[in-house]
């Protein structure tokens, strides 16, 4: 059966918090393969996908060292992208100790789950061994979020390659892809979702206020996921408005 409706979720301030273990990743993946300290005080990472967090913090750094590794091109994002999956595999069991899932993410994760027109899966940031890892820590990575399905950081591009990849999959798994409402905790998220077509839904549960979320031109804003049947309501709305436009067909 083909869902009518893929609710795509973010996870760092959307799914969960973390601790600081993704940072320390990261800064030992860039100096890994660059040899040079990450200057994270100088970027700002939040919305960013892995790949253009590394573009980042290559610029931070002065200019002729920034010229060196810039005159790698994409083979510099690929050796970070390496890197940076290493370091999941190697601090995975980390996270448990830091990890919480953000209020009514279980809730609304598991009323979702009970409608048979929906699948739910990612649109992260991450490198998908960093978004196994955190889903992973806090007991989600086995229940229904299907990540075979999920869109991920690891590519160069803006971040609406992430929806799109996940578009992508989705089309290949039922042929034809469900509408997608992206749940995310930025601006950058509903940049990202607007540009493949997709629904916004904004939650404030990261670094972004409603009133920035708002103004992104999210349809949907929340100031966090404890009511379930918030976001319940509009998943269904969504699948309601595509069973209506291929009942016209």
């Amino acid at each position: 059966m083909t869902p009518r409706v893929a609710v795509c979720w973010d996870v760092d301030g959307t799914l969960l918090h973390g601790g600081p273990i993704g940072v320390e990743v990261l800064g030992a993946a860039f100096t890994q393969v660059t040899g040079h300290p990450a200057r994270f005080d100088a970027i700002r990472m939040g919305g960013h996908t892995d790949w253009l967090i590394g573009e980042a913090l290559r610029d931070a750094l002065d200019a002729e060292d920034a010229a060196v590794v810039s005159a790698r091109g994409d083979d510099f994002g690929h050796a970070m992208i390496a890197a940076v999956s290493d370091g999941w595999h190697r601090r995975a069991g980390d996270l448990a100790a830091v990890s919480r899932t953000l209020p009514g993410v279980r809730a609304t994760v598991a009323a979702l789950a009970a409608d048979p027109d929906v699948v739910q899966t990612l649109t992260t940031g991450n490198v998908r061994a960093g978004a196994t890892a955190k889903l992973t820590a806090v007991g989600l990575a086995d229940g229904p979020i299907d990540l075979g399905l999920g869109g991920y950081g690891e590519g160069p591009g803006a971040r609406v390659r992430v929806v799109e990849q996940a578009r992508d999959a989705l089309t290949a798994r039922y042929g034809a892809a469900p509408t997608m409402v992206v749940v995310g905790d930025t601006p950058r998220d509903v940049e990202a979702a607007h540009g493949a077509g997709a629904i916004a839904v904004g939650v404030a549960t990261g670094r972004s206020s409603v009133e920035e979320l708002v103004d992104s031109g999210a349809e949907h804003v929340f100031d966090d996921l404890a009511d379930p049947a918030r976001l319940v309501a509009v998943v269904r709305s969504a699948g309601e408005d595509r069973h209506a436009a291929e009942a016209g067909r």
